[in-house]
């Protein structure tokens, strides 16, 4: 057995949480506005750790469901003010 087989369940939840972040990011626009030169994974670590940690996914699925494009990142969300200065450049 490998380690992804033995650990599956935690890469299944890693990547749902990732892939949440990743529509946050889109919805909000904060994604469209990162900037030119940005370091990738060094620069969002906090914020992917922060998401990864948090303890609201089911809200933050039903939001994700019905927020319009461009909306501000909700104040549930511990990336909230990271995001928003993001989307407001």
């Amino acid at each position: 057995m490998s380690i992804r087989e033995a650990l599956g369940s935690c890469y299944a939840v890693r990547d749902a949480r990732l892939g949440q972040m990743g529509e946050m990011l889109e919805v909000t626009g904060a994604l469209s506005r990162l900037p030119q030169g940005f370091g990738g994974d060094a620069d969002l670590q906090p914020a992917v750790l922060r998401c990864l940690d948090c303890l609201n996914v089911d809200i933050c699925k039903n939001w994700l469901a019905g927020a319009a494009q461009g909306s501000e990142a909700p104040s549930f969300c511990a990336n909230a003010g990271r995001f928003n200065r993001l989307r407001s450049r």
